[in-house]
């Protein structure tokens, strides 16, 4: 089994809007280890996306063609409205 280069996942993360670094970044730090490692392959495959196709997923405006990064998306949406209000996290 190949070993998860994290530091390559949060660079990757890393988006040109700041509300998807906000959503994803904590995430990788904080969610995101602690899953399945086919979770892992489905959040690489979500980064392919465009940051305009991340933005309308997050916010409900559009969904991907793909039922897995649906699903991936809802999963960050509900980790990040854990963290809301949260500083730092």
């Amino acid at each position: 089994m190949e070993e998860i280069n994290w530091g390559k996942i949060k660079w990757k993360s890393r988006r040109g809007m700041r509300e998807l670094d906000l959503m994803l970044l904590p995430f990788v730090e904080h969610d995101l280890p602690n899953m399945d490692t086919k979770y892992v392959d489905i959040y690489m495959s979500l980064l392919d996306k465009s940051d305009l196709e991340l933005f309308r997923s997050f916010h409900r405006i559009s969904k991907l063609n793909e039922d897995d990064l649906n699903e991936m998306v809802e999963i960050i949406i509900k980790c990040h409205a854990t963290r809301a209000g949260r500083e730092g996290v």
